[in-house]
């Protein structure tokens, strides 16, 4: 499983400005408006549709997810400066597409610092549609756990309220259904998991989870929150409750059950329904 930062690119980085050759590239970054980036009047291959967002500071990632498009020739690419010339970095980066080829996992070896990031794409998987997406995020990999034994997700059709921290509140609202849940894990093994599990639960903002189980081109099953396209935004919500052996820490939460509440969802158009 992958704990993920919030997304930089989406619509509450007050410090971009987005521009694009056609469509509304608002909806090509924000994860949570319902509406799709849709290109217009460039339903030809070849066509070249670019989606830039510009930055009056520096900003940093390590992953992007493209979710539910129907791009197939798809570059990124990136400047060190304000203004300054685009350098493509799609080279360096692990590309992971899953089987239908609708969502996409950019993950880079090291950390992107850029100032303004361009988005081209030049043809659909069917050939000859409009480029169309759900959303483009970007964010950084907190860490990942791969040795955990179950999740026990317990899913609910209400309005729900959760306080941050932080100040403020996230709501969801009735209508779809959104999810608690536990994880069991086996005993911390190494001091980089113990470092993660402590940074999580001392974390003031909310993040995103994906469970993907260290498969990540191979989800297919369709019930949430298993499916590809499911990157949950959550908060831990277990209580601390320490075992030590010869002072080092084994176990970190009661009954090493580690427990989340999802706290937004991110809404996209399925190319694929």
């Amino acid at each position: 499983m992958r704990f993920l930062s919030q997304n930089i690119l989406g619509s509450y980085n007050t410090q971009s400005t987005i521009t694009s050759s056609s469509g509304d590239p608002y909806n090509a970054f924000s994860d949570t408006t319902k509406f799709p980036f849709i290109s217009s009047g460039q339903d030809s291959d070849g066509d070249t549709v670019e989606i830039n967002q510009t930055n009056t500071s520096k900003q940093s990632l390590d992953t992007i997810v493209v979710l539910a498009s129907n791009f197939n020739d798809f570059k990124i690419s990136t400047s060190a400066t304000s203004g300054g010339a685009f350098s493509d970095i799609t080279g360096t980066a692990t590309l992971v597409i899953s089987q239908d080829g609708f969502h996409r996992l950019y993950k880079f070896p090291s950390t992107i610092n850029f100032f303004d990031i361009k988005f081209q794409i030049d043809d659909t998987i069917i050939a000859d549609e409009e480029k169309q997406c759900g959303a483009i995020l970007g964010m950084t990999e907190l860490g990942s756990i791969d040795r955990f034994k179950a999740i026990k997700p317990k899913g609910k059709d209400a309005k729900v309220v959760n306080k941050l921290e932080a100040g403020g509140v996230s709501v969801l609202y009735k209508g779809s259904i959104h999810w608690d849940f536990e994880i069991d894990i086996d005993l911390l093994s190494s001091q980089v998991d113990v470092d993660l599990i402590e940074l999580i639960g001392s974390r003031q903002q909310d993040f995103f989870l994906w469970i993907n189980d260290d498969h990540d081109g191979e989800e297919t099953v369709k019930q949430a929150p298993y499916r590809f396209q499911d990157f949950i935004r959550c908060v831990y919500t277990g209580d601390s409750s320490p075992q030590f052996y010869k002072n080092y820490l084994n176990k970190s939460a009661s009954g090493n059950k580690f427990k989340f509440a999802q706290t937004g969802k991110i809404n996209y158009f399925n190319p694929t329904l």
